[in-house]
């Protein structure tokens, strides 16, 4: 659920639907998720979670990016999310955020600053896209895309 590889964390085998909702140990209704995903799953009351998202196939498109003015040694460099709150209209706006900084020395010795930034604003954008499943999955929430734009329910 929360996209990361086996490689990063260890996988446990989990029951689709619940033995005590009906489900079976027939390998059809067994699955594998890491810890944090199966304890979070049980926040969410459905039948079948295998088609459940708990983020948008496009949420790195809605990143906002910003680059800082260089300050001291270091180039500062942030990442936004942009939710509501629920689903009905005027519900209050929040945001996730990321940062990370490239220090000054590999910036300024770096002979195409621009490949630079665009190799870390991939990196960094795959790490806080899982880092907001993972939150989202830790609450039992998910964010969903209406006429409100992205919402968190």
């Amino acid at each position: 659920m929360c996209g990361r590889p086996s490689t990063e964390v260890s996988l446990e085998v989990d029951h689709v639907i619940p033995l005590d909702s009906g489900g079976t140990d027939e390998l059809s209704n067994l699955a594998t998720l890491c810890k944090d995903c199966n304890i979070g799953k049980s926040a969410f009351q459905f039948a079948d979670y295998r088609d459940v998202r708990v983020v948008p196939n496009d949420l790195a498109s809605r990143f906002i990016y910003f680059h800082d003015d260089k300050t001291g040694d270091f180039e500062r460099f942030h990442l936004y999310c942009y939710f509501q709150r629920g689903t009905e209209p005027g519900g209050q706006r929040e945001s996730f955020e990321h940062s990370w900084t490239v220090s000054g020395t590999q910036w300024d010795t770096s002979s195409q600053q621009g490949a630079l930034e665009q190799r870390r604003r991939a990196e960094e954008s795959e790490s806080f896209a899982q880092r907001i499943r993972r939150q989202l999955i830790s609450d039992g929430k998910r964010l969903v895309v209406t006429e409100e734009g992205l919402c968190l329910v």
